[in-house]
C-alpha cells in the first residue's frame, strides 16, 4: 500500500451510484432529492450513501479525484451534474469502451505533471475484470473492488482505507 494516496480514481456505475449503466438513461434527468434522480422514462438512480462526504474529505486532504467509466460521456456527466458531483473531480475520464487500462494511462499522464506517481494512485471499480486489466498494465496502483464480495462496499470503509479516517 502506498504511503499516501494522492489520486483516487472512481468508477461510476455500481460504485458512485446504484444504477448499472448510465448510458441506458434517457435525458433529461430530474433530481428528486439529495440522493435520487430520475430520467425522462422513470428510471431511477440512487447515489451511494456517504459519497459526498467521501469526496469532500478527499478534496480537503488535497487528494486528486478522477473518474474512469465505460459510458457515453454525455449521459454519465449529466448524472454527475444533476447530483452536483462534477465539481469534486479534477478529471472526468468517461469513454464509450471497456478499455479501462487505456483510460488509466491517460489519467496517469494527466496527473504526472502534478507529481502523482502510479504507486500513489488508487482505483475503485465494481468489476474484477476491469481491475485486473488495470493491474496487468499498472501493477503499482492500489485496486479495490467495490462489491458485496469485494474489498469494500461502503464509502465509509473506503474512507478508512484510502483517507485514513
Amino acid at each position: 500500500m502506498p504511503s499516501r494516496v494522492k489520486l483516487i480514481v472512481l468508477d461510476l456505475d455500481q460504485v458512485l451510484w446504484d444504477h448499472h449503466d448510465a448510458t441506458s438513461l434517457t435525458l433529461p434527468l430530474r433530481r428528486i432529492d439529495e440522493r435520487t434522480l430520475v430520467d425522462s422514462s422513470g428510471d431511477k438512480v440512487v447515489l451511494r450513501e456517504g459519497v459526498r462526504d467521501f469526496l469532500e474529505k478527499a478534496k480537503d486532504k488535497g487528494v486528486y479525484l478522477s473518474t474512469c467509466s465505460w459510458n457515453e460521456p454525455e449521459k454519465a456527466i449529466a448524472v454527475l451534474r444533476t447530483f452536483q458531483l462534477d465539481r469534486y473531480f479534477d478529471l472526468l475520464m468517461i469513454e464509450p469502451h471497456p478499455e479501462k487500462d487505456r483510460m488509466m494511462g491517460k489519467i496517469l499522464n494527466h496527473f504526472a505533471p502534478k507529481g502523482v506517481r502510479e504507486e500513489e494512485t488508487a482505483f475503485v471499480d465494481d468489476k474484477e475484470e476491469m481491475l485486473e486489466k488495470v493491474r496487468r498494465r499498472y501493477p503499482k496502483i492500489k485496486t479495490l473492488r467495490f462489491h458485496p464480495d469485494g474489498d469494500v462496499y461502503s464509502f465509509r470503509d473506503l474512507e478508512k482505507i484510502l483517507l485514513g479516517e
